[in-house]
C-alpha cells in the first residue's frame, strides 16, 4: 500500500479538501474524495489490478496515484465542481451494473474508457494554466481515418510552441495505440491516425499535452462502427 495525498484547494472562498489513497489489495483501487466541511462532495475510483503482477513496478502505481490526485485538484481549482459530481454519479452507475466487456480486455484501457464518462466540455489542466483544445469538434467512430487539429494555450490566450502532444486510442476490445507530435509556433499540432475498428465495448481518444513539466489533457468518446 502506498501513502496517499491530502491537499486543500480554494475556489471562490471555499476550501475543498482533496484526499487520494491506495486501498491496497484485494480491492486494488486508487480512491480520491473531495470534501467540504467534512462531507464527501465527489469521489473517483480507479482500478489498478493490471499492476498486481509479481514483477510490477511500485513506482508506476505511485505515479498513477499522484497523477489522479493532481487531476482532481486541478478540476477543483478550475471550478469544475459540477463535473466532479456528475463523474461521481456516473461511476456509481458503472459500479452498480455488471460490466459486459469481453474477457481478457486490457483493464487499464477499460478504466481510461470509463473515465470518458466525465463531462468533457472543458479540458483538464494539472497546472491550471496550460490547456489543450480540439479544433473542429465532431463525432468519432471506430475504423475512421481522422485528423485531429489541436491548439495549446496558456492562461487561455498565449499560444504554446514546442509542447509535447501524445494521442492515445484506448478501448475495451483492442490494444492501446499511441501517436506523438508537437505544437508549432502558433501553438497548433496536427495528428492523423486511423481509429481501431470495433463493434462492441467502449473506447476513447486521450490527448495529453506537456510543456515545462505542466500537463493538460482532454478526452473524446469513440463510438463503435455503425453506431
Amino acid at each position: 500500500m502506498i501513502t496517499g495525498y491530502n491537499t486543500d484547494v480554494e475556489h471562490h472562498a471555499i476550501v475543498y479538501h482533496v484526499q487520494t489513497e491506495d486501498t491496497g489489495t484485494p480491492s486494488a483501487e486508487i480512491v480520491s474524495h473531495v470534501f467540504v466541511g467534512g462531507a464527501i462532495l465527489a469521489s473517483k475510483r480507479t482500478s489498478y489490478r493490471d499492476l498486481l503482477a509479481p514483477d510490477s513496478d511500485e513506482d508506476v502505481l505511485r505515479k498513477r496515484l499522484e497523477r489522479q490526485h493532481k487531476l482532481i485538484c486541478a478540476a477543483v481549482h478550475a471550478g469544475r465542481i459540477e463535473d466532479l459530481k456528475r463523474m461521481t454519479e456516473r461511476e456509481a452507475l458503472l459500479h452498480a451494473k455488471p460490466d459486459t466487456t469481453e474477457p481478457g480486455a486490457n483493464e487499464a484501457a477499460v478504466q481510461e474508457a470509463k473515465d470518458e464518462r466525465i463531462a468533457d466540455v472543458e479540458p483538464i489542466s494539472e497546472g491550471g494554466g496550460l490547456v489543450v483544445r480540439l479544433i473542429d469538434e465532431r463525432q468519432f467512430h471506430g475504423g475512421q481515418a481522422v485528423t485531429l487539429r489541436l491548439r495549446v494555450t496558456r492562461h487561455g490566450r498565449n499560444e504554446v510552441s514546442g509542447a509535447s502532444i501524445t494521442v492515445k486510442t484506448l478501448g475495451t476490445s483492442f490494444a492501446p495505440q499511441t501517436t506523438r507530435s508537437s505544437t508549432d509556433e502558433q501553438g497548433l499540432a496536427v495528428v492523423s491516425l486511423t481509429l481501431p475498428h470495433f463493434e462492441v465495448g467502449r473506447a476513447a481518444i486521450l490527448v495529453q499535452c506537456e510543456d515545462n513539466g505542466e500537463l493538460a489533457e482532454l478526452r473524446r468518446i469513440i463510438l463503435p462502427v455503425n453506431s
